[in-house]
């Protein structure tokens, strides 16, 4: 039962927007992840008061039953990381009054498996534009020990709706760059920080070219693809790994792609690669040249000295 319920604590909840099992913790790390569930995230396109059905399903992977209550909670962006913070309160961009669970109570047997259907209503006065928010399934709360906190597990899909009409998509790229301006191994780490000032959520696309010191390109990597929701600046981090023989400058020239229209971003950055190994190699050898020119030096005085001149 411990490490059924080693969960979040219900006072925080976390979500990531490219996986949503994120649990907030105790100071006892998760050791297990009991529940599972499929699909994490539903991005749907909806028309003003339209009616869609949905489902999804969660797995209880312990050998204990684990009862659950579902409640529908809105969120906001909670750091650049994909991080979002459940609420009760609404948002600009609430959907907890359109969605409806079913069931909203359920034990899951041990190994078992349970399907939650789910309506959303699209009010015919909604505003243009992203509305998101989360099904959360709670475990009941149990005390792990006397004197330890009462904790329990939760678990559910995001919801991101993007209602047709009027919408703005902009966004820039706040900055690009390599996470540290030398590398002696890699992988180099390129970090991208779009910001979305739209009012609809998108996941950019794009490539970063990365080319050597003499112009020539090296590789292409593609652009990790993540949800930018409206306010907000998403990081993302791209791994190019440079191997043991890279030397040298190094610029990246990132393409971004979103919204429908496809409106594409660019910028350029630079670093440098002294791999270790190499720079020894390099090292030693400007340290010979240096020895044979001053030992050819010393020959030649030699030479003069014993031929008089």
């Amino acid at each position: 039962m411990k490490r059924l319920l080693l969960g979040a604590a219900a006072s925080l909840f976390v979500l990531a927007l490219s996986v949503p099992l994120v649990f907030g913790q105790t100071e006892q790390q998760v050791e297990q992840v009991t529940l599972s569930l499929s699909p994490q995230t539903f991005d749907i396109s909806a028309n003003p008061g339209e009616t869609i059905k949905n489902s999804f399903k969660i797995v209880n992977g312990s050998d204990e039953a684990i009862t659950l209550d579902a409640t529908i909670k809105n969120f906001t962006v909670n750091g650049e990381e994909g991080g979002v913070t459940l609420t009760e309160e609404a948002t600009n961009w609430s959907v907890s009054d359109w969605v409806n669970v079913s069931p909203t109570k359920s034990t899951i047997d041990a190994r078992g498996s349970q399907v939650y259907d789910f309506v959303i209503n699209v009010p015919t006065s909604a505003e243009p534009g992203s509305h998101f928010g989360a099904i959360i399934l709670k475990s009941e709360s149990v005390q792990i020990d006397p004197v330890g906190p009462s904790v329990s597990q939760e678990i559910g899909p995001l919801i991101l709706i993007k209602v047709a009409g009027d919408v703005t998509e902009e966004a820039s790229i706040a900055s690009f760059g390599s996470t540290q301006a030398v590398w002696t191994r890699g992988p180099v780490e390129l970090e991208t920080r779009v910001e979305n000032t739209g009012n609809v959520h998108f996941k950019p696309t794009g490539t970063i070219t990365i080319k050597n010191m003499f112009g020539s390109e090296v590789t292409t990597i593609n652009l990790q693809e993540q949800n930018v929701l409206p306010d907000s600046i998403r990081r993302l981090v791209d791994e190019w790994d440079p191997g043991v023989f890279a030397f040298g400058r190094y610029t990246a020239d990132l393409s971004l792609v979103y919204g429908d229209q496809d409106v594409i971003l660019t910028s350029s950055t630079s670093f440098f690669v002294f791999p270790m190994l190499m720079s020894i190699i390099v090292l030693g050898g400007i340290v010979l040249l240096i020895v044979i020119i001053k030992g050819r030096h010393r020959l030649a005085e030699a030479g003069r000295a014993l031929s008089g001149r």
